[in-house]
C-alpha cells in the first residue's frame, strides 16, 4: 500500500525512528559510560545523530513516500523541532521557577532528565558541546545548542527520506530502457509465423 506521506504521516513515521534510535542510544549511552567512565563520547554522539539519515531513508523505504514540495518538506522538519523545543525549553523555564515553587523546579528537572530517554541523541549532543565548549561560560550561550539539537533530528531524517525516492525512480527507468536493448538479455518476444512442425507436413515432403 502506498502512503501519501502527508505532514501527519510523515511526522509519525519521523517519531518512529526517532524513539527508536532514542532507546538504543541511550542503551548504547550507558553501556560504554559504564564501560570507559566517561560522561560523553563525541564520535559516539556524531554517528548517532547521522543515524537519522538511514532511518529516514528505511522508513521513507518501508511506507513509499513520494517527493514532498516544499510546503510539506518545511512542516516535516518544523514540526518535530518545535515539540523538541517546547519540551526543552519549557523544562528550563520549569526548572528555573524552582526558587519559588520547589515542586515546579523538581517537575522541570524531571522533564530535562528524561530527554536522555525521549531524545537521547539530541541531549548527549548538548551536554558534549556543552562540556567541550562551553564549561563555565554564560547559561545563555547554552541557548545555541539546545536549538541546533532539536533541529538537526527532523533535518538530518527528513534529507535521508529524499534519498530512496530518487533511487527507485533510477532503477525503475534503467530496467525500463534495458528491455528490448540490442545488447539486453531481456528480448521483446517474437510476434512472427510459427513453423508448421506437424506429422503431415512431414509426410508429404517425404512422398
Amino acid at each position: 500500500m502506498r502512503h501519501t506521506g502527508s505532514v501527519h504521516g510523515r511526522f509519525g513515521g519521523f517519531a518512529a525512528g526517532h524513539f527508536t534510535l532514542s532507546v538504543l542510544g541511550f542503551g548504547g549511552w550507558l553501556l560504554l559510560s559504564g564501560a570507559w567512565g566517561l560522561p560523553v563520547f563525541p564520535v559516539y554522539v556524531y554517528v548517532l545523530m547521522l543515524l537519522y539519515v538511514p532511518a529516514g531513508w528505511v522508513v521513507s523505504s518501508l511506507r513509499r513516500w513520494p517527493a514532498p514540495d516544499l510546503k510539506t518538506g518545511v512542516k516535516a522538519v518544523l514540526y518535530p523541532a518545535l515539540c523538541a523545543w517546547i519540551w526543552a525549553f519549557g523544562g528550563l523555564w520549569l526548572f528555573s521557577s524552582g526558587g519559588a515553587l520547589p515542586s515546579v523546579g523538581y517537575l522541570g528537572l524531571q522533564i530535562l532528565l528524561s530527554t536522555f530517554l525521549l531524545a537521547s541523541p539530541s541531549a548527549l549532543f548538548v551536554l558534549m558541546t556543552g562540556l567541550a565548549f562551553l564549561d563555565g561560560a554564560a547559561p545563555w550561550l547554552w541557548l545555541p545548542q539546545v536549538i541546533l539539537a532539536g533541529l538537526l533530528p527532523p533535518l538530518l531524517f527528513f534529507l535521508g527520506s529524499l534519498l530512496p525516492r530518487a533511487s527507485r525512480e533510477g532503477c525503475s527507468h534503467e530496467s525500463e530502457k534495458s528491455i528490448g536493448a540490442p545488447d539486453s538479455p531481456v528480448r521483446a518476444p517474437h510476434s512472427g509465423p510459427a513453423a508448421d512442425d506437424s506429422p503431415e507436413r512431414g509426410s508429404s515432403g517425404g512422398d
